[in-house]
């Protein structure tokens, strides 16, 4: 049997998952798992106004087992989903339907500076089959992984700036990374990217950075924050825009801390924090739970 992700948005109206659903029985196929979302708070749609539509944007993901007398090699598969997504398309109007593999295995490449513990993770979900994606590439503007990518069999690429220009160094970036990948995850890569960059980067990017920005913003966040006594740290993931750490937020986490973590401790927690929310990030995004909506997302869990 041949599992699919299916993923549909459009504007929202009366009776669309039913309209969706029906198309899948009427091709014999199973579902798996199913969520829905609409926003009734979204903008209005651009372009001329759909007939019937609510004003709202619509969100769907569901998993598909198609029956394995329609698709009994990987030939028919691709031929019966092809099938549905011609059958969605013209049945739901101003709509975008994505249909992609399941389980899925995603091509990841890691940029990566001195910290390691972002890109420990990274590997560590991989090979564990957790990430619902691959790490294929390790890139790093410091010559201090080579070892851990060598025991796990990675390539290991490093791009110094030190003698390079922004645009140089960028430039030798995007060409280690290549066009043979499907997500870019910033583990704790500490250059800031041009737009340039982000423009001719062949597939999105997501970050990681500690939820104390904009509070401390700068050198030595930790420190400050010690000398503030904050009482929780934590961390952000999101996609990478043009405005710096302001590009739409996929996964969110804090920890408590008090008066007795000295900066240390703060610093542990904080490289905790931030390599869980970072993995369940990458994992949303390749598992297709991901739907851009303005400036924020609708994450299915």
């Amino acid at each position: 049997m041949a599992q699919r992700i299916v993923r549909v948005t459009c504007p929202d109206r009366p009776g669309l998952v039913g309209t969706i659903t029906t198309a899948f029985a009427d091709r014999g196929m199973n579902i798996l798992q199913l969520d829905q979302f609409t926003d009734g708070d979204a903008l209005p749609q651009t372009g001329a106004p759909v007939h019937g539509a609510s004003g709202g944007s619509f969100f769907f993901r569901a998993v598909l087992d198609s029956s394995a007398e329609r698709t009994p090699n990987d030939d028919a598969a691709d031929a019966e989903f092809h099938r549905l997504h011609e059958r969605l398309t013209n049945s739901l109007d101003a709509s975008t339907v994505e249909i992609q593999p399941y389980p899925a295995t995603l091509r990841v490449a890691v940029l990566a500076s001195q910290t390691d513990h972002c890109l420990v993770e990274m590997i560590r979900r991989a090979q564990t089959g957790q990430l619902a994606g691959e790490v294929v590439k390790v890139i790093s503007n410091h010559d201090v992984h080579q070892a851990l990518c060598d025991f796990h069999g990675i390539p290991y690429q490093v791009v110094p700036n030190a003698d390079l220009t922004k645009e140089e160094h960028e430039a030798a970036v995007l060409a280690a990374i290549g066009d043979d990948v499907d997500v870019i995850v910033l583990a704790r890569y500490m250059r800031i990217l041009s737009d340039d960059f982000l423009q001719k980067a062949p597939t999105p990017i997501i970050n990681i950075h500690h939820s104390f920005l904009p509070s401390f913003i700068g050198a030595n966040p930790y420190q400050r924050a010690h000398d503030r006594g904050v009482k929780m740290i934590g961390a952000t993931a999101h996609y990478v825009t043009a405005d710096l750490d302001e590009g739409p937020i996929i996964e969110q986490d804090v920890v408590r801390v008090d008066h007795r973590h000295t900066k240390q401790e703060l610093v542990k927690s904080g490289a905790d924090v931030e390599r869980n929310v970072l993995y369940r990030a990458v994992r949303a995004h390749c598992e297709g739970r991901i739907f851009l909506d303005g400036d924020r997302t609708v994450v299915f869990g």
